[in-house]
Parts: structure tokens; sequence; C-alpha cells
């Protein structure tokens, strides 16, 4: 049993250490001749959809830096002072990916993907696999509470199926917002939006008045003319920010160029990614339709494909206040969310989809997600902070703790919150889980 456990730790750990860059066009190259596509054409689709990720991971990367200081000159102004430090999701991978669980995550969860398939549980084929990192955080997180490491794999077996059930249930939504067939986007910290997003969905449905008014950024951008165009728009929200934040003019021009740039950049990087996918996409749709008459399997990527939509782009930006402002005043927080700056262009990429693009709608639910991932992450701040130093993680200068900001704050709560409490919540998730199956099943693999 020892060799075994070895064994999948190694390949674990092989893979994980290629890194996204190079493991996200090597397992889009090989779906794609699984699916029978030419060498020539596989090879090109993994490269095109490598290079997509990677701007996008260079225009985020771009956004965080150019916000980072801003949301810091905020956070000196009110003097705030909290227990943890978000440590961004780099860090939280690393650390997921160096525990006990995270060692053997990835051969395990494709085997579960596998048996959920099997079950007829999921139609997705998760082929996200570095972003396998997410459940064996969680596995961790309730390892490290609960000194059991049964309850962890639980744990991280409840997220994913979660994960892939949600992503069945939001599969044509998110289809039908970018334009391409045969996905779904069951990556972990995004896909914890959509309940909420469905909810909020339910709510706006109801509500004189506003269940019939719908703000498209589109048709926004033609109402306003020019200053509705994409790269405008986004000079003007990063200057007014600039000198919000007390910056002088030439910084703050600085900073509405680079939000520009953002707006102008990612949405051509999405449609890099999904040049490369229509071939495998519409490969595997023939392929399942021949060996599986009358039943539809979807590619699970990342939610990197969903930041493009204009709401998405939008929400990014205007986010940052209300992050602020829940930092200063929300009960209880203990969170300070310095990293999560550079992620906030994911903060509407499913609830951009489940709204059909409308930018009020997506707005007020990221603002509700919001708050559900301050209350997640000073939750499982202990716990991160516990698991960090298991392994030695340098903390950041200053910080005496860390944690997570994630819009997965809702599935932390519940799946970590039941799981603390033993195999009596390991009963209630188990409760928790079917309800939520039942209540998914009209999206259920055929």
């Amino acid at each position: 049993m020892g060799s075994i456990v070895n064994a999948l730790s190694k390949f674990g750990s092989a893979f994980s250490g290629l890194g996204s860059t190079l493991m996200v066009p090597i397992i889009i190259m090989v779906v794609a001749m699984v699916f029978r596509v030419e060498w020539k054409k596989a090879l090109k689709s993994g490269l095109l959809v490598g290079a997509g990720f990677q701007g996008i991971s260079l225009v985020t990367g771009l956004l965080g830096q150019s916000l980072s200081p801003c949301a810091k000159i905020l956070f000196e102004k009110f003097s705030i002072d909290l227990r943890y430090v978000d440590a961004g999701w780099a860090a939280a991978a690393g650390i997921a990916y160096s525990t006990e669980i995270g060692a053997i995550i990835i051969p395990v969860i494709i085997a579960f993907n596998v048996l959920m398939l099997t079950l007829k549980l999921t139609r997705t084929v998760n082929i996200d696999i570095w972003n396998y990192w997410h459940y064996a955080f969680i596995g961790s997180l309730v390892y490290a509470v609960t000194g059991n490491l049964a309850l962890g794999f639980l744990g991280a077996f409840a997220y994913c199926a979660f994960s892939l059930r949600m992503a069945d249930y939001t599969a044509k939504d998110v289809q039908e917002a970018l334009g391409v067939p045969g996905i779904s986007i069951p990556q972990a910290a995004s896909i914890s939006t959509a309940p909420i997003a469905y909810v909020m969905e339910w709510i706006y449905n109801r509500i004189p008045g506003f269940k019939n008014l719908h703000v498209d950024v589109k048709m926004m951008n033609k109402k306003m003319g020019v200053l509705g165009d994409p790269i405008i728009m986004g000079f003007i929200l990063g200057t007014l920010l600039g000198f919000a934040v007390g910056y002088n003019v030439k910084d703050a021009g600085t900073l509405g160029i680079k939000l520009g740039a953002v707006m102008l950049l990612l949405p051509r990087m999405v449609k890099v990614i999904m040049e490369g996918l229509l071939p495998v996409s519409e490969a595997a749709k023939a392929f399942m339709r021949k060996r599986f008459s009358g039943q539809e399997y979807y590619i699970g990527l990342d939610s990197a494909v969903g930041v493009g939509t204009p709401a998405a782009i939008a929400v990014s930006v205007l986010i940052i206040p209300v992050y602020v402002i829940l930092t200063i005043c929300f009960p209880g927080n203990q969170c300070l969310p310095i990293s999560a700056l550079a992620g906030t262009v994911y903060t509407g990429a499913i609830s951009s989809c489940v709204h059909k693009g409308d930018f009020l709608r997506t707005f007020i639910t990221s603002c509700v997600c919001a708050i559900f991932a301050f209350m997640g992450s000073t939750f499982i701040g202990g716990a991160v902070t516990m698991v960090a130093n298991g392994i030695n993680y340098a903390f950041p200068e200053g910080a005496a703790g860390i944690t997570y900001f994630s819009p997965s704050g809702l599935s932390y709560i519940t799946i970590m919150g039941l799981l603390q409490n033993g195999w009596i919540g390991a009963g209630l998730l188990a409760i928790v889980m079917v309800v939520f199956f039942w209540l998914t099943r009209e999206k259920k693999a055929a």
C-alpha cells in the first residue's frame, strides 16, 4: 500500500511541478489527439490555449500591480490592522501541493472524476488539472483542524463533486455567454459563486421594475459613443481611481492607461483561447456523439475563459471600493485582501454568464459574493496559518497569520464548517450533498 501511495505522490508532484504554463498546452494537445484531432491541429490548439492563458496571466498581473498600491493607500488611511493577510492564490496553491493530501491529489481526483462520469453524476471531464490544488487545499485545512486524514480527503471529494456538478448546471449559460459549445467551468473558486448567482437571479426576476431592467455593457458602450469604448472607459475609471487615492496627474494618468490596456487586452486573450478550443470542442462532440449516443459531455476548463466578458471586466475594477469598504466595516472581518486585488477579474466570470451579461446584476451579485469571501477568509485563517506553519511557509513581512481570500467563501464555510465536527459533521455534509444533487437533478447526465 505504501508503495502505491509513494508512486501516486511522485506522479502528482511531477505533474504539479510542471506548472500551469506548461501543463495546460500539454493537456489540451493530448485531449485533442484522444478526440482524433490531427496532430498538427492538436499542437496548434495546445499552443494557442497556452498562449491565451499566459496572456491572461500577464494582463491580470498588470491589473494586480496597478491596483494593489491604490488599495494599500486606502487601507493605510484607515489604519487597518487585521489578524490575517491574504497570501494570494499562488501561495495557497504552493501550500496545498506541499501537504500530504496535495502530494497525491492529482491522480486521486482524476480517478474520482472518472468514477462520477461512470456513475453519470457529472458530464464534465475536468482537464483543468493544475487547479486541482483547490481540492487539496480544503482537504488539508480539514485535516489540520480535525487531525483525521480520512475527513481531509472527504472534504476534497465533496468540493470536487460540488464543482463538477455545478459546472454541469452552469454549462449552457457559460457556452451561450462565451460562444463556445461543449465546455464547462469546474474551477472550484469561481464556480462556488454560481449558487449565489442563481439565487440572486431568482430574486431579481421577482422585483417589480428591476426584473425588466437590463444593463448591457455593449449597449451602454453604443449609447455612450466614444466614452463607451472599453479602452477609454478603462482609462477614465483608472484615472478617477488614481485621483481618488491622492495620485498626481502623471500617476493617475498612468493608472488610467494601464486599466485601459487591461480592458482592451483581456477579451483578445480570451479570443485566442477560444480559437484554440474550438477544434477540440467540435471533435469532442463528434467523438462522444459517435460512441455515446444521446449523451453529452463537457470539457472542464479554467475560469480564465470567462474573464473577457464586458460585465466581468467592468466589475473587476468597480468591486475594489467594495472590498475596501467591507474590509473596514464588515462585522467580524479579520482579513486584509491585498493579494486578492490581482484576481478581481475573476469575480464576475461565472455570474456574468448566469446573468446573461447584465452588468448591474453581475455587480450586485459580486458584492454579495464578496461578503461570503470575507466571512470565508476569516473563518479559515487559523487553519491556513496552522498548515503554513507546518510546512515552514515564509509569511509576508509583518503578518502574524495568513489566509486565502476567495469567491469560494461559501464552500469553505459549508464543507469545512461541517467536517470540523468530525463524523457527525460528515453525516450532515452527506445530507447537504444529496440535497444539492437533487436540486440540480434537471442538469444530470443523460
